[in-house]
Order: structure tokens, then C-alpha cells, then sequence
């Protein structure tokens, strides 16, 4: 398979780590760097590779090659991706085209298409796209890509801030321990984290993103299938995989966005559950997986209101007797913490009881204030929430995208870090209880049985015995 590919290219030339390019040339400096620290930093192409289906173990061969073109009859139509990857491993070998863009150039889908047919019709297994566009997954999309042409062959996508996330964890944590290798990727992070590389973070929403929220406080009619509100909700889902990221790198951890297993397969189900909900209930939801937190974190965005509504929630103990003592162990874990004052209390009672809230501050003094008259239970879960007031900021393309990522870092910050989640104690053995050490060993034979006391066999009949076990066990 590798031969064939090779074989069918018309040049190219290996990836290389510092490229000598002209400076206006960014999108290829910043994917041949990207490629060569690939084959040099085999932890670091795993980590980006090995979810694509790459076949990458110790003894796998990464070759990358940029500015590839393939022989073709007609010269007039030579398609040049901006790499090749291919990766071999024993009897297996797994390609891949890449097709990046950089700064404000966007992916197009006429491109995309068409090297999807290229890699199809030289055996290739992927394409793989990397841009400042982003997608919840790498198995989705930023643009819509027509179904028949991904018949026999995968496409993926990366953000560029995404491949620095990999880059950033995998240092942080210290999977790399050949020192050379280390020191690339942290080269390879610091050239990308410069303004120069041409990567840029996420900043705002799509300018229809404004209209939308105007329809909204206007009272006006939305439509799913709308251009605006299609717009607003592909901005929204990239703000998402942003707030993931940063955070990620904020803390040390990949943090995900929660999808189910039918969105993950799915991605066009989760965008038109997200327009449906925008046009119905003018909300957005969406939840965070972090790393051994006590729950996800839930972000939901009210748009008639025009705030963020950041919360976590947790099971209520189950060894307390007292709604009160369940309440405070909640509030005790948020207690004298930093910028608690603005948070909000939720308790989530059995039977269909009335949820309660009451602020922290509150009952952190008097926690009966969040139980119902009358109710001798305890709640079945227990919920902080955080609501952000943006007021005009929150039909801002930018300031809308600024203030979700500072609430959101910030929500964790004074809250996230601090749960823990209830956990059951261990049992303890209890007391003046029978002490089965004073039981004298019993073997048992056909007619008799042999008791044996401090190594003496003494046989007695099945009779007496059973008569002297059971006075035993009444005193």
C-alpha cells in the first residue's frame, strides 16, 4: 500500500521542522512544523493520530510529506493537498491527505470534496483538515460535507488551538520522557502560541449571532432551517469546543464537551437539537465533562434574559438522617471560598416535591431555609448555580464570547475545583460480636466427627457434637 502511494506522487517533499519559507507563507510553516514534529515526537502523533484509526505503536514508521502532488493525465488539474501522511506498522499501513488554513482563511467545501475524491482514488484512508474553525469532535465537521463523498474514505478535523491542547497536556503531564523529544513539542507549542504562526483563538460569534438574539427580544418568529439561527448555532457549538480547550490548558486536563452516543455518531442530530431548542425555548445547553470532578459542569445560555447560567450538581449523602446535615455538607465544601457570594443553592426533593433555592450565603447561617415545611426527608440532590446578568454584552459577537469564557474558567475556578462528590463509608467490624477464633475446627467423617482442639484429634459422635455446638452458641 505504501508503495503505491509513493508511487503515484508526482513530487513533494519531506515535512520539515523549521521550513524555509517566505514569512508570508504561515499555513505552510505552521503544517510542515506540525508534520515533522509527527515523526519525531511519536507520543505527540499517537495522541492526535491513533483516535483516526492510525495503527501507532513502537514499532510504527510516521512518514509526512508536504506540498504533495499526485500524476495525473490532465497537468491543467494537479491537486496539491498541503501534506500526506502515512503510517505503517508491520503489515498495515493507515494515509492521510491534510488540508490546512490559517488565520482568518476558512476551509471550503468545494476543496474539501475534492480531496476527498483524490484520496479515494489513490487508496488513501482519511483527510484530514486543520483551521481556526472548531468542531465538538474530531469525527465532525465545521463545514457540511456532502455523504457521498465520504464513501471509503474518513474525514477529521482539527482546530490549530486543539493540536496546542494535545501539545500543552502532553507536557504538563509528562509523557515524553526522551528530553529531546520534550523540547521539540515545547518549541513546536511556543512557535504556535506567537502571534506570528497565524493561530488564533476563538473571539466571536457569527455576526448573525446578534441578529438571532434581536428576533428573540423582539418577539419575532425563528425558524430552525433559517440561515441566522443555523449560523448562530454552528458559532455556538464552536464556542463550546473553545471553552473545552481552554480550560484543558488552563488545568492540566482534556476537558470535553458531552456528547451521547448517538450525537458523537451523529453530528447533524446534536445541531438540529441545539437549533430546535434556540427556536422553541430561545436556551442553549450544553454540558462539560472534567476529569475527576465531582459532576459535569452545565452551561446554559438564556437569550430573553440574556444570561449564563453556570451550575453543578451533586447526589445527596445517603448516611445523613437530617435534610439540614445533607445541606451542610454541600455548603461546608463552598464555605469561606473566594467569590462565593453570588451563588444560588438548589436542593431536588423525592416524591415530586418542589425544587428550593435559597442563596449560599444564607444558609450557610440557617440551612433549614432551603427545607419545605413539614418535609422530614433528605434531598436527593443538591445543586450550585451561578447566574451571569450580561446585559447588552450578550448580543455582542465578541463581548458575548468573552464573557462566556471568563465565567466559564471562572465557574470552576471558585466552584468546580472545591466538590467532591459523596462517596459511601467503608464498613466497620462491629463489636461483642461472636469470636469465631474460640470454635473448635471440626472435620466431619461419615459416622463420627473429629474436632480438633489445639492440634488434638479427638473423635466423638455426630450426636454429641451437635449437642455441644448448640449450647455453645446460646451462650
Amino acid at each position: 500500500m505504501t508503495k503505491s502511494i509513493k508511487d503515484s506522487i508526482a513530487f513533494g517533499q519531506i515535512a520539515r521542522l523549521i521550513p524555509v519559507v517566505a514569512d508570508s507563507k504561515k499555513e505552510e510553516r505552521a503544517t510542515s512544523s506540525l508534520l515533522a514534529s509527527f515523526m519525531v515526537v511519536p507520543a505527540f502523533a499517537s495522541e492526535v493520530l491513533s483516535d483516526l484509526g492510525a495503527p501507532i505503536g513502537k514499532r510504527s514508521v510516521i512518514e509526512c510529506y508536504t506540498e504533495v502532488c499526485f500524476k495525473s493525465e490532465d497537468k491543467a488539474k494537479l491537486s496539491r493537498p498541503d501534506g500526506l501522511i502515512i503510517v505503517s506498522s508491520g503489515s498495515k499501513t493507515w494515509s492521510a491527505l491534510v488540508e490546512s488554513k490559517i488565520g482568518n482563511f476558512e476551509l471550503r467545501k468545494d476543496q474539501v470534496e475534492e480531496y476527498l475524491d483524490l484520496a479515494k482514488a489513490h487508496g488513501i484512508d482519511a483527510v484530514i483538515t486543520i483551521s481556526n474553525q472548531y468542531a465538538i469532535t474530531s469525527r465532525h465537521h465545521p463545514i457540511a460535507i456532502a455523504k457521498q463523498k465520504l464513501k471509503g474514505v474518513e474525514v477529521f478535523h482539527y482546530s490549530w488551538l486543539s493540536l496546542i491542547a494535545k501539545a500543552v497536556l502532553i507536557t504538563d503531564n509528562k509523557k515524553i520522557e526522551d528530553p529531546e523529544q520534550a523540547y521539540i513539542l515545547s518549541e513546536l507549542i511556543r512557535f504556535y502560541n506567537h502571534e506570528s504562526s497565524g493561530v488564533t483563538q476563538f473571539t466571536r460569534m457569527d455576526s448573525c449571532w446578534k441578529d438571532v438574539c434581536t428576533s428573540v427580544m423582539q418577539k419575532a418568529a425563528l425558524s430552525k432551517s433559517s440561515a441566522e439561527v443555523q449560523a448562530a448555532v454552528g458559532s455556538w457549538q464552536q464556542l463550546l469546543k473553545y471553552l473545552a480547550l481552554d480550560l484543558s490548558m488552563k488545568i492540566g486536563q482534556p476537558v470535553s464537551v458531552f456528547l451521547s452516543r448517538s450525537k458523537v455518531q451523529d453530528q447533524e442530530l446534536g445541531f438540529q437539537e441545539d437549533c430546535a431548542q434556540l427556536v422553541s425555548d430561545h436556551c442553549l445547553t450544553a454540558e462539560f465533562d472534567i476529569p475527576n470532578a465531582a459532576s459535569r459542569i452545565v452551561l446554559h445560555v438564556d437569550i430573553v434574559r440574556r444570561t449564563l447560567n453556570l451550575s453543578m450538581r451533586l447526589d445527596a449523602p445517603k448516611d445523613k438522617s437530617r435534610a439540614t446535615a445533607s445541606i451542610n455538607w454541600f455548603t461546608r465544601q463552598l464555605k469561606g471560598k473566594p467569590n462565593t457570594i453570588d451563588l444560588v443553592i438548589r436542593a431536588h426533593w423525592p416524591r415530586r416535591r418542589p425544587t428550593t433555592t435559597a442563596a449560599l450565603v444564607d444558609i450557610l447561617e440557617k440551612p433549614e431555609k432551603l427545607v419545605p415545611e413539614g418535609v422530614s426527608e433528605i434531598p436527593s440532590s443538591i445543586e450550585v448555580t451561578r447566574v451571569v446578568d450580561l446585559m447588552a454584552r450578550f448580543k455582542g459577537a465578541q463581548t458575548f464570547v468573552e464573557d462566556a469564557t471568563k465565567n466559564f474558567s471562572g465557574f470552576y475556578h471558585d466552584v468546580g475545583q472545591h466538590l467532591v462528590a459523596w462517596v459511601a463509608k467503608a464498613p466497620k467490624v462491629k463489636e461483642n460480636v461472636l469470636d469465631t477464633t474460640a470454635l473448635p475446627t471440626i472435620m466431619s467423617g461419615a459416622n463420627d466427627i473429629v474436632m480438633l482442639d489445639e492440634g488434638e484429634g479427638i473423635v466423638e459422635p455426630k450426636e454429641q457434637v451437635s449437642s455441644f455446638l448448640g449450647r455453645f452458641m446460646k451462650s
